[in-house]
Protein backbone atom coordinates (compact mmCIF):
# COMPACT_ATOMS: atom_id res chain seq x y z
CA UNK A 1 0.00 0.00 0.00
CA UNK A 2 1.49 3.12 -1.04
CA UNK A 3 2.40 5.54 1.98
CA UNK A 4 0.56 8.94 2.30
CA UNK A 5 2.54 12.02 3.28
CA UNK A 6 1.33 15.29 3.00
CA UNK A 7 3.54 18.39 2.47
CA UNK A 8 3.24 19.50 6.07
CA UNK A 9 4.18 16.18 6.92
CA UNK A 10 7.48 16.28 4.13
CA UNK A 11 8.57 19.31 5.41
CA UNK A 12 8.37 18.03 9.04
CA UNK A 13 10.32 15.07 7.33
CA UNK A 14 12.78 17.57 5.78
CA UNK A 15 13.53 19.30 9.05
CA UNK A 16 13.85 16.13 10.80
CA UNK A 17 16.56 15.43 8.16
CA UNK A 18 18.20 18.62 9.50
CA UNK A 19 18.50 17.71 12.59
CA UNK A 20 19.93 14.20 11.64
CA UNK A 21 22.56 15.58 9.86
CA UNK A 22 23.47 18.39 12.93
CA UNK A 23 23.01 15.14 15.45
CA UNK A 24 25.39 12.78 12.41
CA UNK A 25 27.84 16.04 12.71
CA UNK A 26 27.82 16.95 16.44
CA UNK A 27 28.60 13.08 17.11
CA UNK A 28 31.37 13.02 14.34
CA UNK A 29 32.69 16.25 16.28
CA UNK A 30 32.89 14.52 19.26
CA UNK A 31 34.38 11.40 18.63
CA UNK A 32 36.93 13.01 15.94
CA UNK A 33 37.79 16.29 18.70
CA UNK A 34 41.40 16.75 18.49
CA UNK A 35 41.49 17.72 21.52
CA UNK A 36 40.90 14.26 22.82
CA UNK A 37 42.72 12.74 20.64
CA UNK A 38 45.53 14.54 21.38
CA UNK A 39 44.75 14.24 25.49
CA UNK A 40 44.77 10.23 24.33
CA UNK A 41 48.44 10.52 23.03
CA UNK A 42 49.59 12.85 26.04
CA UNK A 43 48.19 10.08 28.56
CA UNK A 44 50.13 7.46 27.02
CA UNK A 45 53.15 9.57 27.18
CA UNK A 46 52.25 10.81 30.61
CA UNK A 47 51.84 6.58 31.45
CA UNK A 48 54.91 5.30 29.75
CA UNK A 49 57.27 8.34 31.85
CA UNK A 50 55.72 7.06 35.18
CA UNK A 51 56.73 3.54 33.90
CA UNK A 52 60.54 5.01 33.01
CA UNK A 53 60.73 7.04 36.49
CA UNK A 54 59.61 4.06 38.64
CA UNK A 55 62.19 2.21 36.87
CA UNK A 56 64.67 4.17 37.48
CA UNK A 57 63.62 4.74 41.33
CA UNK A 58 64.12 0.77 41.70
CA UNK A 59 67.46 1.29 39.94
CA UNK A 60 68.24 4.24 42.25
CA UNK A 61 67.54 2.04 44.91
CA UNK A 62 68.91 -0.94 44.26
CA UNK A 63 72.36 1.32 43.93
CA UNK A 64 71.63 3.11 47.21
CA UNK A 65 71.69 -0.29 49.05
CA UNK A 66 74.76 -1.74 47.30
CA UNK A 67 76.23 1.47 49.00
CA UNK A 68 75.09 1.06 52.12
CA UNK A 69 76.36 -2.52 52.70
CA UNK A 70 79.94 -1.59 51.16
CA UNK A 71 79.43 1.29 53.84
CA UNK A 72 78.82 -1.50 56.06
CA UNK A 73 81.14 -3.72 54.87
CA UNK A 74 84.11 -1.44 54.93
CA UNK A 75 82.72 -0.05 58.49
CA UNK A 76 83.47 -3.57 60.14
CA UNK A 77 86.35 -4.10 57.90
CA UNK A 78 87.78 -0.49 59.87
CA UNK A 79 87.46 -2.09 62.94
CA UNK A 80 88.76 -5.45 62.27
CA UNK A 81 91.87 -3.62 61.03
CA UNK A 82 92.33 -1.71 63.90
CA UNK A 83 92.15 -4.45 65.93
CA UNK A 84 95.06 -6.39 64.39
CA UNK A 85 97.30 -3.50 63.78
CA UNK A 86 96.92 -2.55 67.52
CA UNK A 87 97.99 -6.06 68.26
CA UNK A 88 100.59 -6.35 65.26
CA UNK A 89 102.42 -2.88 67.45
CA UNK A 90 101.17 -3.22 70.93
CA UNK A 91 104.40 -6.02 71.60
CA UNK A 92 101.88 -8.34 72.54
CA UNK A 93 103.06 -10.63 70.05
CA UNK A 94 106.34 -12.51 69.95
CA UNK A 95 106.18 -15.20 68.32
CA UNK A 96 107.79 -14.55 65.41
CA UNK A 97 105.55 -16.60 63.30
CA UNK A 98 102.64 -15.50 64.70
CA UNK A 99 103.45 -12.03 63.67
CA UNK A 100 104.06 -12.68 60.81
CA UNK A 101 100.88 -14.28 60.34
CA UNK A 102 99.16 -10.84 61.49
CA UNK A 103 101.40 -8.85 59.40
CA UNK A 104 99.79 -10.98 56.07
CA UNK A 105 96.23 -10.35 57.49
CA UNK A 106 96.91 -6.99 58.11
CA UNK A 107 97.73 -6.98 54.39
CA UNK A 108 95.17 -8.74 53.13
CA UNK A 109 92.51 -6.86 55.38
CA UNK A 110 94.26 -3.30 53.69
CA UNK A 111 93.92 -4.58 50.39
CA UNK A 112 90.26 -5.50 50.96
CA UNK A 113 89.59 -2.25 52.03
CA UNK A 114 90.93 -0.82 49.13
CA UNK A 115 89.18 -2.95 46.55
CA UNK A 116 85.77 -1.70 48.84
CA UNK A 117 86.40 1.76 48.71
CA UNK A 118 86.81 1.74 44.35
CA UNK A 119 83.60 -0.54 44.92
CA UNK A 120 81.92 2.11 46.90
CA UNK A 121 83.58 5.16 44.92
CA UNK A 122 81.78 3.52 42.06
CA UNK A 123 78.42 2.93 43.63
CA UNK A 124 78.28 6.23 44.69
CA UNK A 125 78.96 7.56 41.47
CA UNK A 126 76.28 5.89 40.05
CA UNK A 127 73.87 6.55 42.79
CA UNK A 128 74.25 10.21 41.82
CA UNK A 129 73.54 9.27 38.08
CA UNK A 130 70.86 7.33 39.24
CA UNK A 131 69.52 10.06 41.05
CA UNK A 132 69.86 12.72 38.13
CA UNK A 133 67.84 10.59 36.15
CA UNK A 134 64.94 10.18 38.33
CA UNK A 135 64.93 13.89 39.11
CA UNK A 136 64.87 14.42 35.33
CA UNK A 137 61.90 11.99 34.94
CA UNK A 138 60.34 13.58 37.49
CA UNK A 139 60.20 16.77 36.56
CA UNK A 140 59.38 15.99 33.22
CA UNK A 141 56.30 13.52 34.17
CA UNK A 142 55.06 16.21 36.40
CA UNK A 143 54.86 18.83 33.63
CA UNK A 144 53.64 16.73 31.56
CA UNK A 145 51.29 15.72 34.11
CA UNK A 146 49.74 19.15 34.64
CA UNK A 147 49.44 19.63 30.78
CA UNK A 148 47.48 16.44 30.82
CA UNK A 149 45.04 18.19 33.64
CA UNK A 150 44.46 21.63 31.84
CA UNK A 151 43.97 19.89 28.41
CA UNK A 152 41.56 17.38 30.51
CA UNK A 153 39.65 20.33 31.75
CA UNK A 154 39.29 21.98 27.76
CA UNK A 155 38.52 18.62 27.00
CA UNK A 156 35.59 18.26 29.23
CA UNK A 157 34.54 21.96 28.44
CA UNK A 158 34.17 21.36 24.45
CA UNK A 159 32.59 17.72 25.24
CA UNK A 160 29.97 19.06 27.71
CA UNK A 161 29.10 21.94 24.71
CA UNK A 162 28.79 19.53 22.16
CA UNK A 163 26.57 16.82 24.66
CA UNK A 164 24.94 20.07 25.10
CA UNK A 165 23.99 21.22 21.67
CA UNK A 166 23.17 17.20 20.49
CA UNK A 167 20.79 17.08 23.68
CA UNK A 168 19.08 20.02 21.68
CA UNK A 169 18.92 18.70 18.77
CA UNK A 170 17.79 15.43 19.59
CA UNK A 171 14.88 16.88 21.69
CA UNK A 172 13.56 18.75 18.78
CA UNK A 173 14.22 15.49 16.63
CA UNK A 174 11.79 13.69 18.70
CA UNK A 175 9.32 16.41 18.83
CA UNK A 176 9.15 16.13 14.75
CA UNK A 177 9.51 12.29 14.95
CA UNK A 178 6.25 12.06 17.09
CA UNK A 179 4.28 14.18 14.22
CA UNK A 180 4.87 11.81 11.53
CA UNK A 181 3.69 8.16 10.57
CA UNK A 182 5.38 5.50 11.41
CA UNK A 183 5.25 4.09 8.04
CA UNK A 184 7.31 7.68 6.71
CA UNK A 185 9.60 7.32 9.22
CA UNK A 186 10.12 3.85 8.52
CA UNK A 187 11.14 4.29 5.03
CA UNK A 188 13.08 7.41 5.62
CA UNK A 189 14.97 5.53 8.30
CA UNK A 190 15.50 2.51 5.99
CA UNK A 191 16.65 5.05 3.19
CA UNK A 192 19.01 7.37 5.38
CA UNK A 193 20.74 3.74 6.33
CA UNK A 194 21.69 3.11 3.00
CA UNK A 195 22.40 6.60 1.68
CA UNK A 196 25.01 8.06 3.98
CA UNK A 197 22.41 9.34 6.54
CA UNK A 198 20.36 11.49 3.92
CA UNK A 199 16.74 9.52 3.92
CA UNK A 200 15.06 12.82 2.66
CA UNK A 201 15.81 15.78 0.28
CA UNK A 202 14.45 19.04 -1.08
CA UNK A 203 13.97 19.90 -4.71
CA UNK A 204 15.66 23.18 -5.08
CA UNK A 205 15.76 25.21 -8.75
CA UNK A 206 15.39 21.45 -10.18
CA UNK A 207 17.97 19.79 -8.54
CA UNK A 208 17.97 16.92 -5.86
CA UNK A 209 19.48 18.17 -3.09
CA UNK A 210 20.37 14.53 -1.86
CA UNK A 211 22.92 13.48 -4.93
CA UNK A 212 23.14 17.03 -6.90
CA UNK A 213 21.34 15.66 -9.76
CA UNK A 214 19.18 18.57 -11.44
CA UNK A 215 16.27 16.73 -13.36
CA UNK A 216 14.45 17.35 -16.63
CA UNK A 217 11.56 20.39 -16.32
CA UNK A 218 8.84 18.26 -17.10
CA UNK A 219 9.88 15.91 -14.50
CA UNK A 220 9.87 18.29 -12.09
CA UNK A 221 6.33 19.63 -13.07
CA UNK A 222 5.30 16.05 -13.15
CA UNK A 223 6.28 15.85 -9.68
CA UNK A 224 4.79 19.02 -8.60
CA UNK A 225 1.54 17.67 -9.93
CA UNK A 226 1.34 14.77 -8.38
CA UNK A 227 2.52 16.22 -5.29
CA UNK A 228 2.36 13.66 -2.18
CA UNK A 229 5.62 10.87 -1.35
CA UNK A 230 8.24 11.43 -4.50
CA UNK A 231 11.60 9.97 -5.09
CA UNK A 232 14.50 11.02 -6.88
CA UNK A 233 14.64 8.88 -10.22
CA UNK A 234 18.42 9.50 -9.28
CA UNK A 235 19.06 8.45 -5.91
CA UNK A 236 15.65 7.10 -4.49
CA UNK A 237 15.99 9.67 -1.68
CA UNK A 238 12.68 10.87 -0.65
CA UNK A 239 12.01 14.27 -2.47
CA UNK A 240 10.47 16.84 -1.25
CA UNK A 241 9.11 19.24 -3.60
CA UNK A 242 8.05 22.86 -3.14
Amino acid sequence: MPIRADAIALERLLQLQSEDISLDRGRRRLEQLPERARLDKLEQQLEELSSDAAVAARHRDDVARVQDRLEQEISVLEQKLQREQQRMYSGQVANPKELSNLQAEVEMLTRRRSGLEDELLESMVARDAAVSTLQSLSSERDELASSVSELGVDVARLSGEIESDLEGHQQARDELRSGLSEELVELYEKIRSAKGGVGAAALERGTCQGCHTKLPAREVERLRAEAGLQRCDNCRRILVVP
